[in-house]
């Protein structure tokens, strides 16, 4: 069963096998306690939801990071995912990924992938 603990205790593993240091820095910088969203699979009946831990949130463009053993994972286990609004469900497929640092790199907190500096609104 997923803690909040066991899903940090999964990130700092993730981080750990990362080299690029400003990507570290940044997701450092926007890490929060893993909380648990049980969001929307759009591919299975109606109402049917899986437990969702965000671990990273970038409040200006409402986006973050969730780690879900189901759904996509455990293949893709790490998602781009709103924080609030009318998408809260886990969503395509193409927004998840095999590991934190793709996740973050295709994010929209990743300013590595933005050289021109250009912020959400």
């Amino acid at each position: 069963m997923d803690t909040s603990a066991t899903i940090r205790d999964l990130v700092e593993k993730q981080i750990s096998s990362i080299t690029d240091l400003p990507l570290i820095g940044r997701i450092r910088e926007l890490l929060v306690t893993p909380y648990c969203v049980h969001r929307a699979w759009d591919y299975g009946p109606p109402g049917l939801t899986y437990p969702c831990w965000t671990v990273l949130e970038h409040r200006p463009s409402n986006t973050g990071i969730a780690f879900c053993s189901q759904g996509f994972g455990p293949s893709y286990p790490w998602g781009l995912v709103s924080l609030s609004g009318p998408y809260m469900s886990i969503g395509m497929d193409s927004g998840w990924f095999a590991s934190l640092e793709d996740a973050m790199r295709e994010s929209m907190a990743w300013e590595g992938a933005n050289p021109a500096g250009y912020e959400v609104q």
